[in-house]
């Protein structure tokens, strides 16, 4: 490991109970092709194994641990590991997620020879948390343009734990104490203010699909938060029937990635589909155009 290439990167990994999740991750970027100079993980109030699994790693010289002694929630573990970061780049993480082994060079070697980047996102490889099987990857815009129509359509234009973020950009923003949306609007934010995003067509993150997932178990009032924060920062007018038939997309395609297997899995996809045509027809537009 002490042979690997350094880069000047930050990853920040907020973690509440992910212990058994924990050392899959954290090799995950002990085998990366090169190594952050830091690896932030914020112990938000875990009372699982966390602490124990993060012992076996605390001779590791890029480890910052921070711990909370009560769950203070996401933003607030997001906002700590932002004021710890020092790197010239931030990159987010989750820990019940898997690094590919490129992840962090091919970013960081893209921020370095695309200067006009401030936010670079990736695609992902969703996995099934028994059996490990891939279930589908990403499609998510690669151009600056196509995702800020996202986010004007209150989607996310990158998924959040893909994200690398130049350090000069993101100390000019901090997390609302808002759950879920607080991505949507951190990223909408930028993206409103003119920072140049981009997404690598490559899916460099796997994601665990399990049943405690925050979008596993997304309430409508959540999704109805999200919209007011879309129309708020965007000036636009969401209608409840977006918000519903959204929020219907979002239950039944999560539904459709947790089932293992059968007749129960495809339903659950068609009844996402015809809750949200528009994202069926987004995905093959994207497809036909590279």
């Amino acid at each position: 490991m002490d042979l690997k290439k350094t880069v000047d990167v930050s990853i920040i990994v907020p973690d509440y109970n992910n212990g058994s999740f924990l050392n899959e991750f954290i090799e995950s970027v002990v085998n990366s092709t090169v190594l952050p100079r830091e690896l932030i993980i914020i112990d938000d109030g875990s009372t699982d194994e966390t602490t124990e699994v993060l012992r076996k790693y605390k001779n590791f010289p890029f480890l910052r641990i921070i711990r909370f002694p009560e769950n203070e929630g996401l933003p607030t573990a997001l906002n700590a590991g932002l004021d710890e970061a020092s790197s010239k780049y931030i990159m987010r993480a989750d820990p019940d997620d898997i690094m590919h082994p490129e992840r962090i060079e091919r970013q960081f070697v893209y921020m370095e020879s695309h200067l006009d980047t401030d936010v670079l996102g990736c695609n992902v490889r969703y996995f099934h948390h028994e059996s490990g099987k891939d279930i589908n990857i990403s499609n998510f815009p690669c151009g600056d343009k196509e995702i800020k129509k996202f986010y004007l359509r209150g989607l996310n234009g990158i998924q959040h734990p893909t994200a690398c973020i130049k350090y000069d950009v993101v100390q000019k923003y901090r997390y609302e104490k808002i759950f879920p949306g607080e991505d949507y609007e951190f990223f909408s934010q930028m993206a409103k203010d003119g920072w140049q995003f981009a997404n690598l067509p490559e899916p460099l993150y796997h994601m665990r699909v399990h049943p405690l997932s925050m979008t596993r178990n997304i309430k409508l009032k959540a999704i109805q938060y999200i919209f007011r924060t879309r129309d708020k920062i965007w000036g636009t007018k969401t209608s409840q029937y977006r918000v519903i038939s959204y929020y219907l997309f979002i239950r039944f395609y999560r539904s459709y990635q947790i089932s293992a297997i059968g007749l129960p899995k495809y339903f659950y996809l068609f009844l996402a589909i015809l809750s949200n045509p528009l994202s069926l027809f987004y995905r093959i537009k994207r497809l036909f155009n590279g």
